[in-house]
């Protein structure tokens, strides 16, 4: 079994109140949304450095072996999947692979960063993110969670509220080591953080061009 090396102060649930963007539940200063519907990207690092520390930014070096991939949803779990970096994965398609980088060696000592957008109701949006092992999440460049070490397998939860609802910016750093399993979920709101279908996407255009329109019909009235 892995070593339990969770750091409980760094664990808690961080916010930057001088250069707040986001707070906690019961915070104050928001600024608007900053984000848009749109797919997620991943990127798997394979051997990386630090693997025992997520917050150490040379684990998403672009001179490790890497490759980038369009996941549907971040809900990940060897136990399930399997210990293979593309099994861990649910076997998405690469793309923009490095020559050494492969997706049938272990998922042992990698790194793996999403960034794109989530959409948070006005007020509290309660997240919950099952990990093992370590990761840091920022939302609008604002840390929300730091828990960068060793685990076992565990649900962090925590509650962000912001004042206007839309889509956010988040960008989240994994690093799995010191053996199986490898787990890795984003859930908000009781739902995994995942891409929007394409015709949801279409139909949020069509809601914005018809707002647009009725703005328009007002001014001219």
């Amino acid at each position: 079994m892995k070593l339990r090396k969770l750091l409980t102060a760094a664990a808690a649930v961080a916010f930057s109140f001088a250069t707040a963007q986001l707070s906690h539940a019961d915070g104050i200063v928001l600024t608007p949304p900053d984000g848009s519907a749109g797919a997620i990207v991943g990127t798997v690092y394979i051997n990386v450095p630090d693997p025992g520390n997520a917050a150490d930014l040379a684990n998403f070096a672009s001179g490790l072996d890497h490759a980038s991939f369009n996941p549907s949803a971040i809900d990940y779990n060897s136990n399930v999947s399997g210990y293979t970096v593309a099994s861990f994965l649910n076997n998405p398609t690469f793309f923009g692979a490095t020559a050494g980088f492969n997706p049938n060696g272990s998922a042992d000592n990698i790194g793996i960063e999403f960034t794109g957008s989530t959409f948070l109701n006005a007020g509290n949006n309660s997240f919950v993110v099952p990990h093992d092992d370590g990761l840091t999440l920022t939302i609008s460049g604002v840390t929300v969670l730091f828990a960068p070490g060793p685990t076992s397998p565990e649900d962090t939860p925590f509650n962000v509220t912001v004042a206007t609802s839309g889509y956010y910016t988040f960008d989240l750093h994994y690093t799995e080591c010191c053996g199986a399993p490898a787990v890795l979920g984003f859930e908000v709101n009781g739902a995994n953080v995942a891409t929007p279908e394409p015709g949801s996407i279409a139909l949020l255009g069509t809601g914005l061009l018809g707002l647009a329109g009725t703005i328009r019909r007002k001014f001219k009235a």
